[in-house]
């Protein structure tokens, strides 16, 4: 099995040389490649979702059948290869070609959290694995956030992406040292895997929930300036308080809070988050509008973290199959928000918080589904990491 610092590391790496010049993307196109750089993000984003939507299934279908450790080896060395690529690519389509060969292989890493969970026994460490999980995901996004907004004044940003790629090898050669005498001790036998739930209404409350929390994004920022007159930095520091949160409260909340029936706690948080966002919409003066922001973005990680954590208690060593569905599924929410987001914000800035509201409603509204027995057995082979 791969280890736990492996796998945090590789994944706080991953998501970092991801997100690092995307909030730079319409500048970047249009001052670099001569393109319309609003018009190219649009188009980039949706390409690179397509293709996060259609490998994470398969790579979850592969590590059913191969062994992890070839398959991360093996992507790791490839995603050096590409990052040193695209650090030369100079057109808009050599950079948007290269990133999606870039993700055909990097779609894979994600499938590392899911891995290392379903293979822990116990429930805290499960909890532990998940909270740590979101950690890095938000921590990663404030340091790309202000590591990038350093990078895209250099002459040539894309140049950074060599220093990503020596850290994918060297990751690779950290994973092909490991002694293999530490995997034999983690190997555990093959069993049979049963989900007696239906996976299809999970994955749609998970759509929802994404769709809701990923349609206030694209013009949050313009609304918190045209309603309240906030600065670009006083803007920006609210739109990053769900990830702000997110570490305080990895540093706060107990695991063990995590334990047990998670799927009622899961109703309560995303029922407030909804009421949070309406507040958020209609609110009348900035202190309220603060103080639901920060409480909106405790109730993001505590949901994100319970959904995680269901879906690991019912699948265990099978989760990184059923996990890669739930990122496809994710990534098709992702696709659709910003386009949601266009259409609604031409009626009222505020909208978006109102509709994303409704999304996480319907989202508690479909986990009840859930309990409607629907088998379905798989056989899984636990592969050797």
């Amino acid at each position: 099995m791969i280890s736990p610092p492996f796998v945090f590391i590789c994944l706080f790496m991953t998501m970092t040389s991801e997100v690092l010049l995307s909030p730079f993307y319409p500048q970047y196109f249009t001052s670099a490649f001569h393109v319309d750089g609003v018009a190219m993000t649009s188009f980039f984003i949706i390409c690179c979702r397509i293709v996060v939507i259609v490998m994470t299934p398969l790579w979850g279908m592969l590590l059913k059948k191969w062994k992890v450790k070839h398959i991360i080896v093996a992507s790791l060395l490839m995603t050096a290869l590409v990052k040193v690529i695209l650090s030369e690519v100079s057109t808009f389509y050599g950079f948007l070609a290269t990133s999606l060969v870039l993700l055909v292989f990097q779609s894979s890493l994600y499938l590392l959290y899911p891995y290392l969970v379903g293979g822990m026994k116990n429930g805290q460490k499960k909890a532990g694995a998940a909270t740590t999980y979101v950690f890095i995901v938000h921590t990663a996004i404030i340091v790309a956030s202000l590591f990038g907004s350093a990078i895209i004044a250099w002459e040539m940003p894309l140049k950074v992406y060599q220093y990503f790629a020596l850290a994918d090898m060297v990751l690779a050669v950290w994973l092909v040292t490991r002694k293999a005498s530490s995997l034999k001790k983690e190997k555990t036998p093959a069993y049979t895997q049963s989900i007696n739930e239906p996976i299809f209404f999970y994955l749609l409350a998970i759509f929802f929930f994404h769709l809701g929390h990923n349609v206030i994004r694209p013009y949050f920022t313009l609304f918190t300036s045209d309603t309240y007159g906030m600065s670009s930095q006083g803007s920006a520091l609210l739109y990053v308080m769900p990830s702000i949160m997110a570490i305080v409260l990895k540093l706060a909340v107990p695991t063990k809070l995590f334990n047990g029936k998670v799927i009622p706690l899961f109703y309560s948080v995303t029922g407030a988050s909804a009421l949070l966002l309406c507040l958020q919409a209609y609110a009348d003066h900035l202190s309220m509008f603060i103080i639901s922001r920060i409480l909106y973005g405790a109730g993001f990680y505590l949901s994100m973290v319970i959904l995680d954590i269901y879906l690991f208690q019912k699948s265990k060593e099978g989760a990184a199959y059923y996990y890669s569905w739930l990122i496809a599924v994710q990534n098709i929410a992702l696709l659709i928000a910003p386009l949601l987001a266009l259409e609604i914000s031409k009626v009222n800035l505020a909208l978006p918080l109102a509709v994303g509201a409704a999304a996480l409603l319907a989202a508690s509204a479909v986990m009840p589904l859930r309990n409607k027995t629907i088998p379905i057995l798989r056989q899984v082979k636990e592969n050797e990491g």
